[in-house]
């Protein structure tokens, strides 16, 4: 047999099976490359969350006018007006409810917008050297004021976190606020009473000045804020958050003159505030918009 005749049909078969092969080749689709970017869903990364407050009780100082006879005229009385300092005006303890929405920018850092409410009950308090009324008792040498009524506000707040990384599921932070306060004082009830040289009330203290009204003020305040706490993973979107917040509320107008100083001639207002700082221990939860 001669060679041509075997490797003929060898070289036929290679031939064709290649021709196969390049066949299924052909009818491969290549691998589609994929996209290393991917779109974030719209939404991700906010959430909302509500809180509620303890606030401690807290004080400031503050200033009155007093619009007093000067000196009877032929005319008619002349009248001066004074400016005294309270020893102390104190906000009673309370609570503040408050809800907002966030955008939590990336495992560190986050920002909310936040409007809060709250209603306290205020006291004030001075002393002053001097007789408290004209015809007072005898042993009367000093006078003090009480002033009583309450205060409720409403809070509008940027706020700025640093989130400290989380370990088992607590995630403790950092944060800072500013925004501005409405505080509206309700009215305020006056009473003078009258003290002797120790300080102490003289014939049950009560001056011949009955207990005056005076109709209360609200302003726009400028406020700053520092908090701190921690948040626990309830859920992949829900966390509890408990912290601590101090906020300082810059001064404004508490109270007009009463009823009597006004028709003989006072105007403006009467009392002011020196601004007040709070301290709260705040609870809530946030909830991740996912």
């Amino acid at each position: 047999m001669k060679l041509t005749s075997l490797i003929y049909p060898f070289i036929v078969m290679t031939v064709l099976s290649g021709q196969a092969r390049a066949a299924d080749l052909d009818t491969i689709i290549p691998a589609q490359s994929e996209d290393p970017y991917v779109p974030v869903e719209v939404g991700s990364g906010w959430y909302i969350r509500g809180d509620v407050s303890y606030d401690l009780a807290t004080s400031t100082t503050g200033n009155y006018r007093t619009y007093s006879l000067v000196a009877p005229a032929p005319a008619a009385p002349v009248f001066n007006y004074n400016t005294n300092a309270y020893d102390q005006i104190k906000f009673v303890s309370g609570k503040t409810i408050s809800a907002g929405f966030g955008y939590q920018l990336n495992a560190f850092v986050r920002g909310d917008l936040t409007v809060g409410s709250w209603s306290r009950l205020v006291n004030g308090r001075d002393k002053s050297v001097g007789v408290c009324v004209a015809g007072a008792p005898a042993g009367a040498t000093d006078c003090r004021s009480e002033e009583t009524g309450k205060a409720a506000a409403w809070e509008l707040m940027a706020n700025g976190y640093a989130d400290l990384g989380t370990y088992v599921g607590i995630t403790p932070y950092l944060g800072a606020g500013a925004g501005f306060t409405h505080v509206s004082y309700k009215d305020i009830t006056s009473r003078d009473f009258c003290t002797d040289a120790a300080g102490a009330d003289v014939l049950g203290g009560t001056c011949t000045f009955a207990p005056a009204v005076h109709s209360g003020l609200g302003s726009y305040r400028l406020t700053m804020a520092l908090m701190a706490g921690a948040s626990y993973d309830i859920s992949q979107n829900t966390k509890f958050d408990l912290g601590y917040r101090y906020t300082r509320v810059a001064g404004g107008n508490m109270y007009n003159f009463d009823a009597a100083s006004i028709a003989a001639g006072a105007s403006g207002p009467q009392g002011t505030d020196k601004g007040f700082s709070t301290h709260e221990i705040k609870a809530g939860f946030r909830y991740e918009i996912w």
